[in-house]
């Protein structure tokens, strides 16, 4: 069934009674968008609008299908024609079917992904409140998503971004330009004097996953080099 050939033939027949897509669009109870949809081709009438729009187009049902003027009644419909209308109905509905359920599935998986980054204790934010030490942040690049903090006396959180290194880098030197810096067991660190804590690292590692990089944020309460060496 050529649905373009169908669409041009209404507009054709359509011109040829005199009447505007809305003027035939009033007629048959529908909106006239539905009738610019037939005519490009976009879609098909409805079964329950053959009758009536026939009738206001002086053509049959026939001639309707056939996308072209034709000599036989709606009685010498052939088979062919409906059996290609009725793939099409099917092939329409699945179609339409196939789409609901992918923007469904969409929208439920992005709802979820807004939540759980909602819900994500650094997404939003441009700095990261120490998870074992009280009222100390850090800052860091915004959209990270945090990963979780483990260990004991040394603290290590790990972030997932997706800002290149070059741009976190940055940052992260500039953060540590303000702290001191301290050696001890040929390691350097980086220590905040005012609020006691040790930076042991601050860094971004490519994993070789894409575009996504990780953030490892290590620190310790106090002086490390002096619980170290104490």
């Amino acid at each position: 069934m050529n649905q373009e050939k169908i669409g041009k033939y209404i507009a054709t027949c359509r011109k040829n009674k005199k009447l505007t897509q809305e003027q035939l669009a009033e007629k048959l109870g529908i909106t006239s968008k539905s009738i610019s949809r037939w005519e490009n081709g976009k879609t098909m009438p409805d079964v329950s609008l053959f009758h009536s729009l026939c009738k206001e187009l002086s053509i049959t049902i026939n001639d309707l299908l056939s996308g072209e003027t034709t000599n036989k009644n709606n009685l010498d419909l052939s088979v062919d024609k409906l059996l290609d209308y009725s793939k099409y109905i099917k092939k329409t509905e699945k179609k339409k079917s196939i789409i609901l359920s992918i923007g469904l599935i969409t929208l439920i998986g992005l709802f979820l992904i807004v939540i759980i980054l909602i819900f994500n204790k650094t997404f939003f934010k441009n700095s990261y409140e120490l998870d074992y030490m009280n009222n100390i942040s850090i800052p860091i690049p915004r959209y990270s998503y945090y990963r979780g903090t483990g260990g004991m006396e040394a603290h290590t959180t790990k972030l997932k971004t997706i800002k290149q290194p070059d741009e976190v880098n940055i940052l992260i030197d500039r953060y540590l330009n303000t702290l001191d810096k301290i050696e001890c067991n040929n390691e350097n660190y980086y220590y905040d004097k005012n609020k006691n804590f040790t930076i042991i690292q601050y860094r971004i590692n490519n994993d070789g996953i894409g575009f996504v990089n990780t953030i490892y944020i290590s620190y310790s309460d106090g002086n490390i080099c002096k619980w170290q060496t104490g």
